[in-house]
């Protein structure tokens, strides 16, 4: 009798396995899919060339009709933009906006296709949503399945003795150890990917993409933004003063830039107004290349403050002082 109460349980696993591995599609979920991003990806470019991305996950599949959740996970503000960064228009198809840490925002695609997007604040983070059409007779062969399933317990519950009941008591203690064994790993598994994010977190001292540069000159890789970059990774970042610059600097810069950026993108006009407007900036901006000491990353850096409050705001008003004068006179 104890090997026929074996053979019943053998036969119902087996069973099992089986139905499920003829039709995997039929057991999987794509009627709603959370995106969020790789914490530390905000800080700096690189991750677009690692093999999971700089979104979890990379490529997100989902039903038409469904549920696509962007979540902000992370310690800085993000967006998730349709789109790719060298648009002149993004956010055709969905645009989250920017979210803080903690925020999230939904969108529920209506028609089949893959749809890129990328944020708009660390523009070398993208990702891709692949839109499927629903499957017809996925749920009626689950139903199937699980009808077959529930017989097969049913008959092998009628076959069970005073032995099988031992033999499913000796099951359920070995699952019930495996599950404590599998909750040890898993917990340690959160604890060290906890302590990796702390320290990658802690050791990142690189700030986001300049926006309104990028719109304006098409591309992360031109030139001028590449210049930017070099300036606060090899000066700025490198110094006390330049890091506590940046910090503040990012604060206010980052409230107001996605907005100009988006601005640019869809006025040819507008981009062309902000890309001579920074060229002044750029040029005085060269002299923090030979900037390697904190002295003289401060001496520099007040220097170029001093030059962009002259040429922005100084000399502006004195012309407008010069205009009010003449019509006085």
């Amino acid at each position: 009798m104890k090997t026929n109460s074996v053979g019943s349980i053998f036969l119902l696993f087996t069973l099992v396995i089986g139905l499920i591995s003829m039709s995997p599609v039929s057991f999987a979920d794509h009627s709603e899919i959370t995106i969020t991003p790789i914490s530390g990806s905000g800080f700096n470019s690189g991750c677009e060339l690692t093999e999971t991305g700089c979104f979890s996950p990379s490529t997100a599949i989902v039903e038409v009709g469904g549920t696509v959740i962007f979540s902000n996970t992370d310690n800085v503000a993000h967006t998730f933009s349709s789109g790719i960064p060298s648009d002149d228009v993004i956010g055709t198809d969905f645009n989250s906006g920017m979210l803080s840490p903690g925020d999230s925002a939904e969108w529920k695609p209506e028609i089949v296709g893959e749809f890129s997007y990328f944020d708009m604040i660390h523009p070398w983070m993208q990702g891709l949503i692949v839109v499927e059409e629903i499957e017809e007779g996925h749920s009626e062969l689950k139903t199937e399945t699980s009808i077959v399933v529930e017989e097969t317990v049913e008959e092998a519950v009628v076959e069970e003795t005073v032995e099988e009941a031992v033999v499913e008591e000796t099951v359920e203690e070995a699952v019930v150890e495996e599950t404590v064994e599998e909750a040890v790993v898993e917990e340690t598994v959160e604890e060290a990917v906890v302590e990796e994010n702390t320290s990658n977190q802690t050791s990142e001292e690189e700030g986001g993409g300049c926006l309104i540069a990028t719109a304006a000159y098409g591309s992360e890789l031109a030139p001028q933004v590449q210049m930017l970059r070099e300036i606060r990774d090899n000066q700025l970042m490198n110094t006390e003063s330049g890091s506590a610059f940046m910090t503040t600097f990012n604060e206010a810069y980052y409230s107001f830039s996605p907005y100009i950026a988006d601005m640019e993108r869809e006025s040819p006009v507008f981009k062309e107004i902000v890309k001579a407007g920074l060229t002044p900036m750029l040029s005085t901006l060269a002299i923090m290349e030979s900037a390697e000491t904190e002295s003289e990353v401060l001496g520099l850096g007040l220097s170029v403050i001093a030059l962009n409050l002259g040429m922005y705001i100084g000399l502006p008003a004195f012309g407008i002082l010069k205009v009010i004068q003449f019509r006085k006179n």
